[in-house]
């Protein structure tokens, strides 16, 4: 995965944006190119056999970052 943000990260949306359901905290993932949120779960599943982190919205490789 890319890199962790501190517990201080402002989430303005928390709802995934694979699933609509709402994140919280311990789940939480963003790509700090476009600023969506998913579940953990929810970017496993989209990458499926892709040992990459790829944002299912901009496509930006290596851009997602996971809470501390």
């Amino acid at each position: 995965m890319g890199a962790i943000i501190s517990n201080n990260y402002i989430i303005e949306n928390n709802r995934c944006l694979i699933c609509w359901d709402e994140i919280e905290w311990i789940d939480l993932i963003t790509c700090i190119q476009c600023n969506i949120v998913l579940h953990a779960h929810c970017e496993e599943s989209y990458r499926d056999t892709i040992r990459i982190c790829k944002c299912p919205y901009c496509q930006g490789i290596g851009t997602l970052m996971i809470k501390n």
